[in-house]
């Protein structure tokens, strides 16, 4: 499905009527959920005393409670109470290879009965981890590792600003870079400012810039503004939250055309899409190349303290514990490059290529797209339709994420919170029949198979059957 379709279809959501489960009909739904889940019922009541809103997880859903799991295989994940889902949450994006893949897995448990979990020194797997990365992502000649993506964000824009000596950043709304204080600006949703982080003194703000996704006037503007001032453009290559807020085809070269003209550095956030998209990340699906490269949780898929910042050497050469002239862009980390991450990492990146768990993750996700889109085409007053990267899958149903807020925001939240909760009340829905979504969003592995495919159509048959036909 190509950019301006996908823009017409989410048009043609928002321009609807939304499309609720009748509330009679919800709270039966609600019911089975509880019945099907007693012990996390009573797990997250618990959490709840001695844990802020009672989940750590930002991915989860607490509504009406969040789910506890006790293990994970393949593309399934069981809870406490037994029951099993057909898992496309992927820990937010980084399983490709599958949950507890046991090639992977034995040469982390060998690691860490050798080495244990760190020691504070280089451990000899960092070197091929590096050369790896290296070797496989075209804008990294080196690498400094850290403990996580919104580490690796902070540090790759320290870079641009010493190796510039420039200190704006230009960030694009709704595309999600961690939650450090500079670039909590339209996290979740573009036109929204700061007002989804209080805490966050004005003063950090000072430096950061938001042009909207796609905005190409702005783009310009915000250079002819601030000429000579900025420092580096912080994007996702897919557009926002992995193509939620869709890049146009043209825009990733607009931002490397406008940093090279203004002598700005382009930095890509590939926490999500590097390695999901190719081995070279979303730079060399798409074929743009930006001077920095931000990694996180997908490099060590999954295993923990993962993130990284690599680009051109001239770029990288400023970062810490390197210097030039003196000048350097400061990083520490007591968990960076641990035995377990760098360990991961190398062996990941070796049986995804071995195993074409890329290749194979998309085709399933190219196959489920199809599938689902004809099932939403027998419903013709649902204008619901579903999207995908790779193995990235957008499935738009209520929309939420299509409305602008940018223009007249006050007139619109009212909207975007409806919309909002009927998708979570969809997601329910899916969740009582064994199907585990990340809202909107769909993340395959290359072991979802026809079973899990034909286990997903039937959940959203069930969905559809809630939703009177009008």
């Amino acid at each position: 499905m190509d950019y301006q379709e996908i823009i017409d279809r989410k048009l043609a959501i928002v321009n609807s009527p939304i499309k609720r489960i009748p509330a009679e009909v919800l709270d039966k739904v609600t019911n089975q959920f509880h019945k099907q889940n007693p012990k996390s019922y009573e797990y997250s009541n618990q959490m709840k005393t001695v844990v802020p809103g009672g989940l750590q997880h930002n991915l989860g859903s607490t509504d009406p409670f969040a789910l506890v799991f006790k293990k994970a295989k393949s593309d399934k994940i069981y809870d406490i109470d037994g029951n099993e889902y057909v898992d496309y949450l992927m820990d937010g994006g980084p399983i490709i290879l599958g949950h507890h893949f046991e090639p992977l897995d034995s040469e982390v448990v060998k690691v860490i009965s050798e080495s244990g979990p760190a020691v504070g020194l280089t451990h000899e797997n960092e070197l091929r981890f590096a050369k790896e990365i290296v070797n496989n992502i075209p804008g990294v000649e080196m690498v400094r590792f850290l403990a996580s993506g919104t580490e690796a964000d902070m540090l790759a824009i320290r870079i641009a600003r010493v190796y510039t000596g420039k200190e704006i950043i230009i960030k694009i709304g709704g595309n999600y870079h961690g939650w450090s204080d500079q670039l909590l600006i339209s996290t979740n949703f573009p036109g929204t400012g700061a007002s989804e982080a209080t805490g966050i003194p004005s003063g950090c703000y000072e430096n950061t810039i938001e042009v909207n996704q796609n905005d190409f006037n702005g783009l310009v503007q915000a250079f002819e503004q601030h000429k000579g001032k900025i420092a580096a453009v912080l994007a996702e290559p897919t557009g926002g939250h992995a193509g939620t807020f869709i890049a146009h085809p043209d825009w990733n070269q607009t931002m490397r055309d406008l940093c090279d003209q203004n002598g700005a550095v382009l930095i890509f956030d590939e926490v999500v899409a590097g390695f999901r998209l190719s081995l070279g990340g979303g730079q060399a699906y798409y074929g743009v190349t930006p001077d920095l490269t931000v990694m996180g949780k997908i490099i060590s898929h999954g295993y923990a303290a993962a993130g990284a910042v690599g680009g051109k050497k001239e770029v990288m050469q400023y970062c810490h514990p390197s210097s030039v002239n003196g000048n350097k862009a400061f990083t520490g980390g007591t968990l960076s490059a641990n035995p377990v991450m760098v360990t991961a990492g190398f062996f990941a990146m070796k049986y995804i290529k071995e195993y074409q768990a890329i290749e194979k993750a998309a085709a399933y996700a190219d196959k489920l797209t199809k599938a689902l889109n004809d099932l939403f085409s027998t419903r013709k007053d649902l204008p619901f339709f579903v999207y995908n990267i790779q193995s990235i899958m957008h499935l738009e149903t209520s929309c939420y994420n299509g409305i602008s807020l940018i223009d007249n925001p006050a007139s619109r939240v009212a909207e975007v919170t409806e919309r909002y909760l009927v998708l979570k009340s969809y997601d329910l829905a899916l969740m009582a029949q064994g199907i585990l979504p990340l809202g909107d969003r769909f993340y395959c592995c290359m072991q979802h198979n026809d079973e899990s495919l034909q286990k997903t159509l039937n959940a959203w048959e069930y969905v559809l059957s809630l939703i009177p036909v009008n």
